[in-house]
């Protein structure tokens, strides 16, 4: 089990390329949690119930985002991002009493400890009992929460070894999400795990930040610990389900092995050592690399010495071949052939990669009808495409119009489009959907528009649902962005795309 590696000691000191002024180059492997190299793989599992439980992550992971999005846009948060709690009115609840002086156990959180309730959240996730959709409540400027995810609606993972000595940690690789976090001894309220929790008191690398620091201070809340002379930077995040984090703003070392069988590391990466992890996490990750574009996140925080460039190659899930997909940095992260390229758009909401969606065609000629300009949302977490309604109707209706195949309906009635393969003919292809992402034009294969949901059954894996139509947000999904080597340049705000076979990558 890959779980039984989640946090051994390494001694690879003497192997470890230590980044600091120069740019350098590497790549590692990016898990999705169906891989057999993951600590969640079920080989047991069928596949129509592994793409259900994909949609249904999917959709909740697609309304968090756009609610985010738009909470953002409209409450004009940014300019009070970095505003702190003592700022807010009415006040905060305190959570510096949370973090434990030491690391003496037991710790127990005190009866009456004031934690928000998803009700409270900016974002909140209320599912009904009878459906995976999120319900939306409206929300409170007040609350001292961020709320990008919902906390165990990711697909991939990355291994990290942060400290000195090193330890490795399993956690989710998040592009919606800027903070780096991992789960920390001592622990006042923890979700189970497998792996041991990551102890700072054995790294001599580790420091935590005070809060006169300005990565403090890009903290989307925080709070001061004054009972020390340091004045230790407290952060809390949130979800939209109500699980959060809360801990200690540190500094540490943090190492990759790469895939070409050597190590790199960078010191004084900023990162969250969580006190307090609860709520919907599952026990088999240990923390959070957020991907996203704001100051905190991996990329940002490398900045220079990856030329602030990242990319990732991701694996079809249907292919036969078990090579995991990748995630790469710097110089490996260029790609020089059929790359398109377009231009993010600039908005206040930073964390997410966002450009627009100008036009779809399906096939060679049908392009479909006069359609709004739209922004779009670039994501590795979310599986499926989400378009408007007033998009994705006409799509379906002129897709069902080209497709010569039997529909039917999903059994769990979450897609839009389905089709019967029961008689279909061997030399039967799906037709190509291009779509003009500003200046991109991207042409998807029909294993990045359509899943299979069984032997004979087909569905298309884009949709929409009541959450995410009426604001005119798009978002591309992973099954899109399969066999592409997405690129991501900080420094430009740009984003590429260029057909690859990244089981070759």
């Amino acid at each position: 089990m890959a779980s039984s590696t989640l946090f051994p000691f390494l001694s690879i000191f003497s192997l470890t390329l230590l980044a600091t002024a120069s740019a350098v180059g590497f790549s590692v492997e990016l898990i999705h949690r169906n891989h057999p190299k993951s600590p969640f793989y079920n080989p047991t599992i069928s596949i129509s119930d592994r793409v259900h439980a994909e949609v249904q992550r999917s959709h909740a992971r697609a309304a968090a985002l756009r609610r985010t999005f738009f909470s953002q846009l409209r409450n004009d948060m940014s300019s009070t991002a970095n505003t702190k709690y003592s700022n807010l009115s009415p006040p905060a609840p305190d959570f510096t009493h949370l973090i434990p002086a030491d690391s003496s156990f037991p710790y127990t959180i005190p009866s009456d400890t004031p934690f928000p309730s998803p009700a409270d959240s900016p974002i909140p996730y209320l599912p009904p009992a009878d459906s995976p959709f999120p319900t939306q409540s409206p929300a409170s400027p007040n609350a001292p929460i961020e709320t990008d995810i919902i906390a165990n609606s990711f697909d991939y993972l990355v291994s990290i070894h942060l400290g000195t000595p090193t330890r490795e940690v399993i956690a989710i690789a998040d592009t919606g999400s800027d903070l780096i976090w991992v789960t920390c001894k001592p622990c006042a309220d923890c979700y189970k795990q497998d792996a041991p929790l990551f102890n700072p008191a054995t790294s001599s690398s580790y420091a935590n930040l005070p809060c006169s620091t300005k990565k403090c201070n890009q903290l989307p809340s925080s709070q001061c610990d004054n009972s020390a002379s340091d004045s230790k930077c407290i952060y809390q995040y949130g979800y939209g389900d109500g699980s959060q984090t809360i801990g200690n703003l540190a500094q540490e070392t943090v190492t990759f092995n790469t895939t070409s069988g050597g190590t790199v590391g960078f010191p004084k990466v900023a990162f969250g050592c969580s006190h307090v992890a609860n709520g919907t996490f599952e026990r088999h990750s240990a923390g959070l690399v957020g991907l996203g574009s704001g100051p905190l996140s991996l990329v940002s925080q490398l900045g220079s010495s990856i030329e602030h460039r990242f990319s990732y190659c991701l694996v079809p899930y249907d292919s036969a071949n078990i090579t995991t997909s990748r995630l790469s940095f710097g110089s490996d992260a260029i790609s020089s052939h059929d790359v398109e390229t377009t231009t993010m758009v600039d908005i206040d909401r930073e964390t997410f990669y966002t450009v627009t969606l100008d036009g779809i065609t399906v096939g060679k000629n049908n392009t479909l009808g006069p359609m709004e300009r739209s922004y779009m949302i670039v994501d590795s977490g979310t599986t499926l495409t989400y378009l408007d309604s007033t998009v994705l109707e006409p799509l379906v209706e002129l897709l069902a119009k080209t497709i010569h195949l039997p529909q039917v309906e999903d059994n769990e009635k979450l897609l839009p489009l389905c089709f019967d393969e029961s008689n279909v003919e061997s030399d039967f292809v799906y037709p190509d959907i291009t779509l003009q992402l500003g200046k991109a034009t991207v042409t998807l294969k029909p294993y990045n528009a359509f899943r299979k949901i069984n032997d004979k059954m087909t569905c298309l894996a884009m949709t929409s649902n009541n959450d995410i139509s009426g604001d005119n947000l798009s978002i591309l999904g992973n099954i899109a962005q399969q066999n592409f080597h997405v690129g991501f340049d900080l420094a430009s705000r740009k984003i590429s795309f260029a057909p690859a076979d990244c089981t070759k990558y």
